[in-house]
């Protein structure tokens, strides 16, 4: 399932729900070396990185909004994207970007009748 604000992706052997908007990317922003204005840069940088940092802050936050002990590290999700045997190119990773894209883009206000997009480099 795949709404504006979350998205429930097959990840780590179950399915996991993965917030998206200020508090996740508050919390990305304030315990990672980005900004929203490097995240792009960033990501072509160093995707192995970036994207595991991502979803790590993304998953992290809908367990801390609930005030519930998360059951996972940062490293969890790092070996939850080598499982699914490609990498940043498995099927959760691209879930996860497809997800995190729309729910930004679903954010940004129309400029003269133009919907302005968000587009995450090819990694």
């Amino acid at each position: 399932m795949i709404s504006k604000k979350k998205a429930q992706i097959d990840f780590g052997g179950e399915k996991r729900t993965f917030y998206f908007g200020i508090g996740f990317l508050g919390m990305f922003i304030e315990n990672t070396n980005n900004t929203l204005g490097t995240l792009e840069d960033n990501l072509l940088k160093n995707p192995f990185q970036v994207l595991p940092d991502l979803m790590y802050y993304s998953l992290l936050y809908g367990y801390l909004r609930q005030d519930l002990t998360p059951d996972f590290t940062k490293y969890d999700v790092m070996e939850w994207i080598d499982e699914g045997g490609v990498g940043i190119s498995s099927p959760a990773v691209v879930s996860f970007r497809t997800a995190l894209i729309d729910s930004l883009n679903a954010k940004l206000p129309e400029e003269k009748g133009v919907k302005k997009k968000v587009k995450m480099p090819k990694v």
